[in-house]
């Protein structure tokens, strides 16, 4: 099976029920990020727009406040996008 992302590898398992999550099945995006905050809020207002249920909503919630924390402890990780021309697809 064709992973869905290129630049990251490994086994993801849901905490739900600790059943794996095929790789072409998921895609990562690192806190260190510049995009990810405006990407998640994008999120947010989709899913809430969706009708999702508001246990996803306020995960998407604590989600943004944990990244939000962890940028401002770690500012010297933070990062321009980018891809490694060796995992271009």
């Amino acid at each position: 099976m064709q992973p869905l992302d290129t630049k990251v590898y490994g086994i993801l398992f849901k905490t739900k029920d600790n059943t794996p999550i095929p790789p072409d099945e998921f895609i990562v995006f690192r806190a260190a990020d510049n995009a990810i905050v405006d990407t998640l809020v994008c999120y947010l207002g989709k899913c809430t727009a969706l009708g999702a249920e508001q246990s996803h909503i306020n995960a998407i919630h604590d989600l943004l406040r944990r990244v939000r924390e962890w940028r401002g402890k770690h500012p010297e990780r933070c990062k321009i996008p980018d891809t490694d021309p060796a995992t271009e697809v």
